[in-house]
């Protein structure tokens, strides 16, 4: 039996995505073929297609051939409850990824995400209010908070996502040492996986993700496991004004004691997160 020995844990649009590629390019690093399988996240918060068998979780990692470090990407861990102590009880010494972006351009990131898939039909700034998910997942203390209070801080490796987007070389190796394999190797950070986009025209995207609710059940598996959904979808899409400076300071302004009890809590200086 076969089980990860590390996991990214989120956050969500902080470059999680481009993380695990990097990662999975290391010959001492096993990736999970599947990105955020779920295993662990919350019964309430689960993702279509999670996987919840034990039995499908541990085939994840039967392609591991000796490597050193096991690992899978399930960004949604990071709101979990519960789920925190199934992670505890099932891996030990596992150690913890988490990529923190400033909490603004977070929040909008996610609405975006949230507007091109369907999921969001209203103006950014009614969207981005307390008590939507977009806005509530930048809240990071109180997820952290559990995860440092369950796991000793040695297995806990936080990364700001500006350093990720500025200088990939550096982070990556970071967290080759925090894996313990050889941070020598040189991985191919040139791309950047899953950037964040825009419907060109909300009523085509609307009648698009639409049409492929109904139609995904009869659409052969072949096809969709080879992207058709996604190839079809790229040309309604594109990329996204940036945010509005107004809207960006009102929610740094909401987000104001949050980051500051982040940064306490983990040991590192943001305040160039309140500019």
């Amino acid at each position: 039996m076969t089980l990860p020995n590390f996991l990214i844990i989120g956050a969500a649009k902080s470059g999680t995505t481009s993380l695990y590629y990097y990662l999975r390019q290391h010959p001492d690093i096993f990736m999970s073929p599947v990105k955020e399988p779920n295993y662990y996240t919350d019964e309430d918060n689960l993702a279509p297609n999670s996987i919840r068998s034990r039995t499908a979780y541990e085939k994840l990692f039967a392609g591991a051939k000796g490597q050193r470090a096991i690992g899978e990407a399930s960004v949604r861990y990071l709101n979990a409850i519960t789920g925190i102590d199934r992670i505890h009880a099932d891996l030990d010494g596992v150690r913890l990824i988490v990529s923190l972006r400033q909490p603004a351009d977070r929040a909008y990131s996610s609405y975006l995400q949230h507007s091109a898939s369907g999921r969001e039909t209203q103006r950014v700034e009614e969207a981005l209010q307390p008590g939507s998910y977009p806005f509530e997942t930048s809240r990071y203390y109180p997820r952290l908070r559990r995860y440092y209070g369950r796991f000793p801080r040695q297995q806990i490796k936080v990364i700001l996502f500006e350093d990720l987007a500025t200088n990939p070389q550096n982070v990556v190796r970071e967290i080759f040492r925090f894996l313990d394999v050889d941070p020598g190797f040189i991985a191919d950070t040139s791309i950047r996986h899953n950037p964040g986009v825009a419907p060109r025209s909300r009523f085509l995207n609307h009648l698009f993700v639409s049409g492929m609710r109904l139609f995904r059940p009869v659409v052969p598996q072949s096809l969709l496991s080879k992207g058709l959904a996604t190839r079809l979808h790229r040309p309604m899409l594109r990329k996204p004004e940036p945010m509005s400076p107004l809207l960006r300071r009102r929610l740094t302004e909401q987000y104001r004691d949050d980051i500051l009890a982040t940064a306490e809590l983990i040991g590192r200086d943001l305040s160039h997160w309140l500019a």
